[in-house]
């Protein structure tokens, strides 16, 4: 075990966005979205119970559609859980080929599906009766403009496979077998002809659909690819003119800079897409562990985080033990403490390490707002532009 020591002093130092954005954050945001409703994004794949980092995330689009409500906007939170994701005990190798059998075949999505309705009951609640919606993956393949973005990019596969899928050049599109549910994960076994994708089961031989007709839904979008297609129809319906609601999409911020300049924008312009109609994305800050790599649902899934699960810190993984541990009291503090950094962008464009939520959640916690300082601490705080947190080992 390592034991951490600081000196209790939190620094929300200016830098990229929080130096562009010192207060008119959301303003800005709102100057954005021409029209009178707006469609929040949001979304995860729901394979474990939810863990701190889409709490925060979920927490921050409640907090910014409320926020664009009192502006002046009809907004509505969509949640989107990626049904067609898998775990990892679910994914075979064969033949040198990664197979998986989603969330949804396995039935493995009803495991923790009741955990996010409840947690989004509960932001809603908090963020004034907030209206939200559930959609799992399919969705995007209902969209008008799904049959024709898809065709485009199979006919550009070389080009947006090498982009999105560098190790094996090909488009992570894949279907799984009617019979099995056993899916080509990254699609490599696929072969096109027309609008027709013939894929590969290694127990029940080639099948096919044709995306013209009622094939659509039973694709299914590995990240990259899904990123890429659910961006260009958030850019269709934005720049369409019929629809009365603009896009607006919240994701982690492990999913900025170079994943996102790449896999999407640069995917949507090789496509001919105007990306001056594409969505805004707002990134909410990563959580992190003592080393600086975000909290992983992965690792978790894998028997990671045994120490801090061993110290009584398993509620950072898990929305059952948050609740068990702190209840409505904990939840309100934490979509309070978000909440503020859409008021002071400073605290936004940065992450937080896990150890920083352990004292949050202390009882003995003390920021300054909370208490009455001497003037002279008092001004010394403010020149500083910290908050004070008690000593703590971990």
């Amino acid at each position: 075990m390592i034991k951490i020591f600081h000196d209790g002093l939190i620094h929300n130092p200016p830098g990229g966005g929080s130096s562009v954005f010192e207060k008119e954050y959301v303003n800005y945001i709102f100057d954005y979205l021409p029209k009178k409703e707006v469609r929040l994004s949001v979304g995860t794949i729901p394979n474990s119970s939810p863990h701190f980092g889409t709490l925060i995330t979920f927490s921050l689009a409640f907090s910014l559609a409320q926020r664009l409500e009192k502006l002046g906007k009809s907004v509505t939170v969509v949640v989107g859980l990626v049904d067609t994701g898998s775990l990892s005990t679910d994914r075979f190798i064969l033949e040198d080929i990664e197979y998986q059998k989603s969330l949804a075949s396995t039935g493995k999505i009803n495991n923790y599906l009741t955990d996010f309705e409840e947690l989004l009951k509960k932001l809603s609640s908090y963020f004034g009766n907030l209206n939200y919606e559930i959609v799992n993956q399919s969705s995007l393949s209902l969209h008008l403009k799904a049959p024709e973005i898809i065709n485009k990019i199979i006919n550009e596969k070389e080009k947006i496979g090498s982009l999105l899928f560098p190790e094996t050049k090909r488009l992570g599109l894949r279907s799984a077998c009617s019979q099995c549910g056993l899916a080509d994960r990254y699609g490599l076994n696929n072969s096109y002809e027309d609008t027709r994708i013939n894929f590969f089961c290694p127990r029940h031989d080639r099948y096919s659909i044709d995306i013209q007709k009622d094939g659509l839904q039973r694709l299914e979008f590995e990240t990259p690819l899904r990123n890429l297609i659910r961006g260009l129809l958030y850019t269709e319906d934005n720049q369409e003119k019929d629809v009365p609601y603009s896009w607006l999409r919240i994701t982690g911020s492990d999913h900025a800079g170079f994943y996102q300049e790449q896999t999407f924008y640069k995917g949507a312009a090789l496509l001919g897409a105007d990306i001056t109609n594409s969505p805004l994305i707002v990134y909410s800050p990563l959580v992190v562990d003592w080393t600086g790599a975000k909290l992983s649902k992965s690792i978790l899934i894998e028997g990671g985080y045994k120490c801090l699960i061993d110290q009584g810190l398993e509620y950072l993984f898990n929305w059952r033990r948050f609740k068990e541990k702190f209840g409505d009291e904990g939840l309100r503090k934490l979509f309070k403490e978000v909440d503020l950094w859409l008021e002071e962008p400073s605290k936004l464009f940065r992450s937080y390490t896990i150890f920083y939520f352990v004292e949050l959640f202390k009882e003995e916690k003390v920021i300054t707002s909370d208490i009455q300082l001497e003037e002279e601490t008092w001004i010394s705080l403010q020149e500083a532009q910290v908050e004070v947190f008690p000593k703590y080992d971990i």
